[in-house]
């Protein structure tokens, strides 16, 4: 039997569909031609089949010699063999010659490329109705369209939405047409397409003008270059151009025929060529693309070795995503929340969990390292040559210079172990997990390998850490962090991958551990943030396993429960992570002080009717449950909340405090030098200011310096650094400028030196010192600025603006000096003291605000 002959096996394609009786095929039509070829031949080719052989669905090998040779037979002939004598003896009898012309070319192209959009429709993580238009894609391929250029490229790592946004695009351009706007001709179709007539073993030229129903015999250049009087543009667009797709040497000869096909066509100004690729697909063949003969259009962003021109979400990107999957919840998404869903693979793994209640508001950081977790499950852990990868990764991880913060592998040191793993090694490209860069010179090699995110790359630090440590999380791990992570901002993020592991692997008991971690403020405030949601979230899910009810069934331990505690943490975050404590079977005293301070942050957001709602909580628990205290927290928040609720104030809790500071207990364990006793000692000193009578404070201030402790104001112990910022505005108030010069010496002095350690709340407190300074001294040349910094870093904490604006408006010398800046302040604190109601001439009696 004659064997397979591919230019023969274009015309018995076409002599298929001509004996159907159908003028063009569509993939619904296999199903018919499949019938028919049963009814003629009494054999059977199945419809998939006949999708293989017609480019509709993906196929690694040539058809079989079976499945021509019916096909033969359907056409009349004795088999393949008769097919192909009689087409040496009479050519091209099978087809009817049709001269070529610009809206036939449009019909056949429009099937294909029909075929190709429902296909690519239907693979859409997010449902395709729901998906949105990228602006930055559709700017760039029109500004392509509307000049010179023949050929362009949309590049970018796995998952940043190459495809979804490409299909709109092409959708407005077959709007355009159906208009009658445009006659442009569009041809679009994946690389499986390709790699189907690569194996077929035809010439991809011939391949397209089979598939546009034409023959290597028609000059489609020259006759449609006469023809095109109604104008328009013929786009040839293929998606998913990746060498990973390919053998390295398949994928050179398709480049090559690609290219081919470019130079055939390049002097006609209505062929557009449009490839979508991985940037390291560009980054490793770019040199390929005879960039230098003006024909392609490359728009990069930023760095050209970044290769990328499909960037992540904006924020305005993912708010207008999520108003349209759930136009009811997603007015308030956060700018932090929507960064970390501005990669749309976090944003898809994030739908398919949550399809029937979507909302992107309030998600928590865990989620985040879950959605990522599901991200390193399916692309890594689940098929083929997943455990190569794990040990590429390992390797990767374990060449990574920590101690100095370099996280970028030399390719040249790791080649033997790429080599060893090399399938494992490009998959790992391919899903964009890691990148290959290239800056090397004339006179260096200098590529390098990296993660393509933060999080991939602390998730494989910490995998690495856990590995090398026997997958326990202890005391030798966290030292381990200690020493590794000491000067780089990777610590917390690898500590909590460690602690989610931790967490879920049922070592729940060694968290008492994380108090030798050596961590800021800020990043313990981030750890503790980040367990707490991780508490309420798993607290909640369903299913849980034996040992993690047994863990919330029980109490929270002591040293974890009082790592937990802090006025320094004090944020919308830390509500949250005291809430998550509240999951815990806790003691009746814990949940006093839990209740306690989250009625500070209430206050401090002033949120009376949440400060209410906790104050009512503490009511009810047992009498006995405050015992051990030396301050009664309710008899604190009950007067404070009637002060700013009606201005009204219990002199029985300033008596008490006086005959605290005046005769303090010197039995029991009142001043142990634990974080709750630190909560209650300065919520004293809060509920003291509101008598207005700074000499008080100070004495009771005195007193714990005397019986509880007196350390040194540091950015590294929140009860120091606030104790002292008190002081500091009993001296502002009592006019003593010598004391609040030194104070704030201090600190500048720790903020000069690391401004990074201070939370957020002792950033607003140290800028509510700077401006009282500035006021106090009369410089007033840099009060602006200090100002719109603490506005900035005072975020909920509305009390503070209040005060602080209060205190501005109070000073009536600003009225002369900068008047527009005073007309500011008065204005954004009226309008505050008005939203939420708070009595401006109770917190400042004394207030004259200039009118004018």
């Amino acid at each position: 039997m004659t064997s397979f002959l591919p230019q023969y096996y274009e015309l018995l394609k076409r002599a298929v569909i001509a004996t159907s009786g159908l003028s063009n095929i569509t993939p619904h039509d296999c199903r018919i031609i499949a019938a028919d070829i049963i009814r003629h031949t009494k054999q059977s080719v199945s419809e998939t089949t006949l999708k293989r052989v017609f480019g509709f669905a993906y196929s690694k090998f040539k058809p079989s010699i079976f499945t021509i040779d019916v096909m033969a037979k359907y056409c009349g002939f004795k088999g393949w063999e008769d097919f192909c004598h009689s087409q040496e003896v009479t050519p091209n009898k099978t087809t009817q010659y049709t001269t070529p012309d610009w809206d036939s070319l449009n019909l056949n192209a429009q099937k294909i490329t029909n075929f190709t959009l429902q296909v690519l429709r239907n693979k859409s993580g997010i449902p395709y109705g729901q998906t949105i238009t990228r602006r930055i894609v559709s700017d760039h391929l029109d500004d392509f369209v509307n000049n010179h250029y023949s050929a362009t490229v949309l590049a970018a790592p796995a998952g940043h939405g190459k495809t979804i946004a490409l299909c709109h695009w092409i959708e407005e351009r077959l709007l355009n047409n159906g208009a009658g706007n445009n006659q442009d001709v569009v041809l679009f179709f994946s690389t499986s397409a390709l790699m189907n007539a690569f194996l077929s073993g035809q010439d991809i030229n011939h391949w397209l003008l089979a598939l546009l129903g034409y023959t290597a015999n028609d000059d489609v250049a020259a006759m449609l270059n006469q023809q095109r009087g109604k104008g328009g543009n013929f786009y040839l667009i293929i998606d998913a151009f990746d060498e990973h797709v390919y053998k390295p040497e398949q994928y050179k000869l398709l480049q090559a025929q690609l290219l081919d096909i470019l130079a055939l066509y390049q002097g006609s100004s209505w062929f557009k060529l449009i490839v979508t690729m991985r940037s390291f697909t560009w980054i490793n063949n770019r040199h390929e693309f005879n960039l230098n003969d003006e024909n392609w259009f490359i728009r990069f962003i930023g760095d050209e070795n970044s290769a990328l021109n499909v960037p992540l979400f904006d924020t305005g990107e993912v708010r207008q995503l999520a108003s349209k999957i759930n136009q009811g919840n997603t007015n308030n998404i956060s700018t932090d929340i929507a960064l970390q869903f501005s990669h749309p693979l976090y944003f898809q793994f994030y739908y398919k969990q949550n399809s029937q209640n979507f909302c992107l508001n309030n998600i928590s950081q865990v989620c985040m390292y879950e959605l990522v977790s599901t991200f390193i499950l399916n692309k890594i852990y689940m098929g083929q040559s997943s455990a190569e990868k794990m040990l590429l990764i390992q390797g990767l991880a374990d060449e990574m210079d920590i101690a100095s913060g370099n996280f970028t592998v030399p390719r040249a040191k790791v080649n033997g172990l790429i080599k060893l793993y090399y399938q494992a090694y490009h998959e790992l490209l391919s899903i964009g997990y890691l990148r290959e860069i290239n800056k090397s010179t004339g006179l260096h090699y200098n590529s390098f390998i990296e993660f393509t995110n933060q999080y991939f790359q602390n998730h494989a630090l910490a995998k690495s850490l856990l590995y090398n440590n026997n997958s326990i999380f202890d005391e030798s791990l966290i030292a381990q962090i200690n020493n590794l992570f000491e000067t780089n901002a990777q610590k917390v993020p690898v500590l909590q991958w460690c602690v989610l592991y931790a967490f879920k692997a049922g070592q729940h008991c060694n968290f008492d551990l994380l108090t030798h971690a050596k961590l800021s403020l800020t990043e313990k405030a981030d750890l503790i943030n980040f367990m707490g949601d991780m508490f309420s979230e798993q607290c909640a899910t369903q299913g849980q396993s034996e040992s993690l009810r047994s863990f919330f069934r029980q109490d929270c331990s002591p040293e974890l429960f009082n790592y937990f505690f802090g006025l320094e943490f004090i944020s919308l975050k830390y509500k949250r992570t005291l809430q998550g404590l509240l999951k815990f079977n806790l003691s009746n005293r814990k949940k006093a002080l839990i209740h306690t301070a989250l009625a500070l942050t209430a206050i401090l957001r002033f949120d009376m009717n949440e400060l209410e709602e906790c104050i009512i909580k503490l009511k009810a628990l047992p009498s006995e449950s405050f015992n051990r205290f030396a301050i009664n927290p309710v008899k604190c928040l009950d007067a404070i909340y009637s002060f700013l609720k009606t201005g009204e104030i219990k002199r029985d809790v300033g008596q008490e405090l006086t005959r605290f500071y005046f005769n303090p207990p010197k039995e029991g364990n009142y001043f142990t030098n634990t974080a709750s006793h630190d909560m209650l000692f300065l919520l004293g000193a809060y509920t003291l200011i509101i008598f207005q009578k700074p000499l008080k404070t100070l004495r009771y201030i005195s007193t714990l310096e005397k019986n509880y402790k007196n350390p040194k104001v540091s950015a590294q112990h929140g009860y120091s650094f606030i104790i002292g910022l008190i002081k500091a505005d009993c001296y502002y108030r009592h006019g003593r400028t010598v004391e609040l010069a030194e104070s704030y010496q201090l600190y500048k002095a720790l903020y000069r030196q690391s401004p990074e350690t201070f939370t957020d709340y002792m950033k607003t407190a140290f800028y509510a010192l700077r401006i009282k300074i500035n006021l106090l001294e009369k410089d007033y040349i840099h009060i602006i600025d200090n100002t719109r910094a603490f506005m900035d870093v005072a975020g909920q904490h509305n009390l503070s603006k209040c005060i602080m604006l209060g205190t501005i408006v109070n000073n009536t010398e600003l009225v002369n000096v900068y008047p527009e800046f005073y007309k500011q302040c008065r204005y954004e604190f009226g309008k505050l003291s008005r939203e939420l109601g708070l009595l401006k001439e109770v917190i400042f009696p004394e207030m004259t605000i200039v009118q004018h």
